[in-house]
């Protein structure tokens, strides 16, 4: 049994090794991998191209230095009747969820670093991140560009799935345009300007899944 357990994890080394030496294969086993589970469960492409070829597409995409991955989701009850209205909630909620995250990542670096340093509370000014947040889903919309979307019809509304590639420098210029603006009229802006400008520019990449 040891032996065997030997055996299959250097397998799997090899394997590993070789898909990371081999972006076209590792592209296309993702592919396969993605458009078996997503026929399973019913999602339909929104487009011409099949459920392997966007899946390829994206990933190839993906491993594009300074590309990270962005999903907007309409989901359960959606009442949505029309793919193209799902597509368009898709879009927004996409920017909602960047700018929420980009409003975590500032907030966690504020706590960590500005607070910590001036003996402040880790509760920071309220008022500044809903401010960064809603500027920031503003700027990035522009800077959105979807890859491919999927749906499925269910009872309750088409349910849809939006994915987007995310330059982070273009991102990164989206984030410091919402900063430059905040700053005009948020006191907080102002006064760690310094700090807030390093935190958008150091960014903050999410990883690509493996689903």
């Amino acid at each position: 049994m040891k032996k065997f357990l030997l055996v299959a994890m250097s397998f799997i080394m090899a394997l590993n090794v070789l898909y990371a030496a081999n972006p076209e294969k590792t592209a296309q086993t993702y592919a396969k991998k993605q458009a078996k589970q997503f026929t399973k469960e019913g999602w339909r492409v929104d487009g011409i191209f099949t459920l392997e070829e966007v899946f390829y597409n994206y990933r190839k995409a993906l491993m594009e230095e300074g590309n990270y991955q962005l999903t907007g989701v309409v989901s359960g009850n959606t009442s949505t009747k029309t793919i193209n209205q799902a597509k368009q909630w898709a879009a927004t909620n996409a920017a909602i969820t960047y700018a929420k995250e980009a409003g975590m990542s500032m907030k966690g670096r504020i706590a960590a670093s500005v607070h910590a340093a001036a003996g402040e509370e880790a509760a920071s000014d309220d008022s500044f991140f809903e401010a960064y947040e809603a500027l920031v889903q503003k700027e990035i919309k522009g800077e959105l560009k979807m890859s491919f979307g999927l749906y499925r019809e269910t009872k309750n509304g088409i349910e849809y799935t939006a994915y987007y590639v995310v330059n982070e420098d273009k991102a990164s210029k989206a984030r410091m345009r919402a900063l430059e603006n905040l700053k005009k009229e948020n006191d907080f802006a102002r006064k760690h300007a310094e700090d807030l400008t390093k935190f958008v520019h150091e960014g903050f990449q999410q990883p690509m899944t493996e689903e």
